[in-house]
């Protein structure tokens, strides 16, 4: 996984008693709208993230309702509060919910998936059947995502750390047969046919089934249903059901459970990096500036850490993106 460091986020109890007077930064509603603003200023009080800029105005943050979107969001929120912005972020329960009000300027920022998104502006514009304009290469993706955005919407740098499909086997099988790329299990298989354990469509799916055994001439001689990237499919791969499973990148359950993602050598897979989309008023200046700040640090290890913080730590999303700014020196 890139950019994998030993850090691992902790709640200190510090962080914990800081974080829940932040409430300010939880849900709320979007009424009233004044224009954000950015200064130039030598405020020494501002953090280094927001490059010596001030901004102002209400900005909401949208949030998708899963917790590591939730969590992101809170970063998102809190890196733009110590900028000057009044802040606050708003959970919803899909993109088609919530990206017509970033269209419109109700929402002013989205921590987003820059894959997903760029097919799903794509569909909308060119229906269900449109040919994907994602790629498996991030910049490929993200010149596609700029291109087909309105000039109100624009994104900003994108992450290292992405929520992609990916494909698990155990540590252990990895570690005896010196296989950590999907390349090293495609040789692998040529002798030892495989079991692949994933979701009912896997089979006809093109980034699943048909794409191993395409992309990478992997040999599958079974395959077993389970679950998009859950705990059956896991299972599975522990038991011994499955040689090799879907996953996700940024599933913090997978090393838990004595798995590990072999690396995507061959760009199956689309680049679902997380990209902040902001409106074009945001593009620049402070907002700019925190927003870029947050995400160089969101490698692969910290966004899974993240995840575990909130999914097997049990801290809130607003506690969790407390502690990161912290760790990071953000704020």
């Amino acid at each position: 996984m890139p950019g994998s460091r030993p850090k691992t986020i902790m709640l200190s109890a510090a962080g914990v008693a800081l974080a829940l007077t932040l409430a300010a930064c939880g849900s709320s509603s979007s009424g009233g709208n004044p224009s954000v603003q950015t200064t130039n200023t030598s405020n020494s009080s501002l953090p280094a993230l927001c490059g010596g800029q001030h901004g102002s105005g209400k900005v909401v943050v949208a949030a998708a309702a899963f917790s590591e979107n939730e969590t992101l969001a809170q970063i998102y929120a809190l890196a733009l509060k110590a900028c000057g912005y009044n802040a606050s972020t708003k959970n919803f329960a899909s993109r088609e919910v919530y990206y017509p009000l970033v269209k419109k300027g109700t929402i002013k920022v989205v921590p987003e998936y820059a894959a997903t998104l760029t097919d799903y502006i794509n569909t909308l514009a060119n229906g269900a059947n449109a040919p994907s304009k994602a790629s498996g290469d991030i910049n490929t993706t993200i010149t596609a995502l700029k291109a087909e955005l309105p000039s109100s919407l624009a994104v900003l740098n994108a992450a290292a750390g992405t929520d992609k499909n990916a494909f698990a086997v155990k540590k252990s099988f990895a570690t005896a047969n010196h296989i950590q790329t999907l390349s090293q299990l495609a040789t692998y298989s040529k002798s030892h046919p495989l079991t692949l354990a994933g979701p009912p469509e896997c089979p006809s799916r093109p980034f699943c089934e048909p794409g191993l055994k395409n992309t990478y001439g992997m040999k599958i001689k079974g395959f077993k249903q389970t679950d998009p990237g859950g705990p059956l499919t896991e299972k599975a791969l522990t038991s011994g059901k499955a040689d090799v499973g879907l996953v996700f990148t940024s599933d913090p359950t997978v090393v838990q459970k004595g798995l590990v993602v072999l690396t995507d050598d061959k760009n199956l897979q689309a680049s679902d990096n997380i990209v902040p989309l902001v409106a074009s008023s945001l593009a620049t200046g402070a907002a700019a500036n925190a927003l870029n700040a947050v995400d160089s640090k969101l490698d692969q290890t910290t966004l899974i850490d993240l995840n575990k913080a909130v999914q097997i730590d049990h801290g809130t999303p607003q506690q969790v993106a407390q502690q990161f700014l912290k760790d990071e020196n953000l704020t």
